[in-house]
């Protein structure tokens, strides 16, 4: 496939990071970001990494950005990296996507493939996860938080999309492909129910929560109830593994603000509904999950005493 044209849906703080990434691999990248100043910034200026991998700061020019899909040109590849609760707000820009295209959500939490099945053909999703690490500065101006990896595979077992993985890898990211991306979803889902949760209500770095034995015992108690949820939605996980995944991944992006801290510090709604929310859609009563139950009821009393 030569020189596609990806699209960033939802091109924030690891849209940018991802889109930057792109650019540098030789991929022609453009946006379709909601009208705000990021969208303004990106228009102006372009993305701004500070302090990656390099050492060095550096600017990346998107070939296009709009909150109108007229404005945009013919994609091979939609990712979409809006927040969970924003996601019918893709449907949009399904107009310029390419006869033989394919979407590929990368969001956070539960419920975001359905949602984008919706919109678009079972056959035409694939889904993942992606562990980077990166959060907003400024307009425009993302810090880097970490490299991480991607994970993804078709949500229709039969369809064949190994080509996403391979121009992905072109690019320099660190990419795997599987046939079934649920497990991992919801291993994902594990890491972001103990990470997210916490850092958004001790305001804690990654790093960071590695250092306070409370924190490190409630972010335990969660992941082994979200693996209890994964099991009963069909998908065996080992918690052990999930928990050397977790410790893993706090020690490799220990400077990284976790999204959900992003928000609570900027005044924006939470994503909790899609990850805490989406493990105590398998409680068996209101008893169940009472660690998950907590911390959720702290975060959503939190969006809605925001607004949200």
């Amino acid at each position: 496939m030569e020189n596609p044209t990806i699209t960033i849906a939802g091109c924030g703080a690891l849209g940018s990071l991802l889109a930057a990434r792109l650019i540098e691999g030789g991929v022609s990248v453009q946006a379709y970001q909601r009208p705000g100043d990021q969208l303004d910034a990106l228009k102006e200026s372009g993305i701004t990494i500070i302090g990656d991998r390099t050492g060095e700061d550096r600017n990346f020019k998107l070939v296009s950005v709009s909150d109108n899909p007229s404005d945009l040109a013919s994609s091979q590849l939609i990712i979409v990296l809006v927040k969970s609760y924003n996601t019918e707000s893709v449907f949009p820009v399904i107009e310029t996507l390419a006869e033989d295209g394919v979407v590929l959500t990368l969001q956070n939490g539960l419920g975001n493939v359905e949602k984008l099945v919706e919109g678009f053909s079972e056959e035409r999703v694939a889904a993942g996860v992606d562990t980077y690490g990166a959060h907003r500065i400024s307009p425009g101006v993302i810090g880097w938080g970490g490299d991480g990896y991607i994970i993804l595979g078709p949500w229709h077992q039969k369809s064949k999309m190994v080509w996403i993985k391979d121009l992905l890898a072109k690019a320099g990211l660190n990419v795997s492909y599987v046939d079934d991306p649920r497990p991992a979803i919801w291993r994902k889902l594990a890491i972001n129910a103990m990470v997210n949760t916490t850092a958004a209500l001790t305001r804690m770095r990654n790093g960071e929560l590695l250092n306070y034995p409370p924190v490190m015992e409630l972010m335990n108690n969660l992941g082994k109830e979200t693996v209890i949820a994964a099991n009963r939605a069909g998908i065996l996980l080992d918690f052990e593994e999930i928990w050397k995944m977790h410790l893993e991944n706090l020690e490799r992006t220990a400077s990284n603000r976790p999204s959900m801290l992003q928000d609570v510090e900027a005044n924006r709604q939470t994503e909790i509904e899609a990850i805490s929310g989406g493990v105590l859609n398998y409680a068996r009563d209101d008893q169940e999950f009472p660690y998950t139950r907590a911390v959720y009821g702290l975060l959503k009393t939190m969006d809605l005493k925001a607004g949200f």
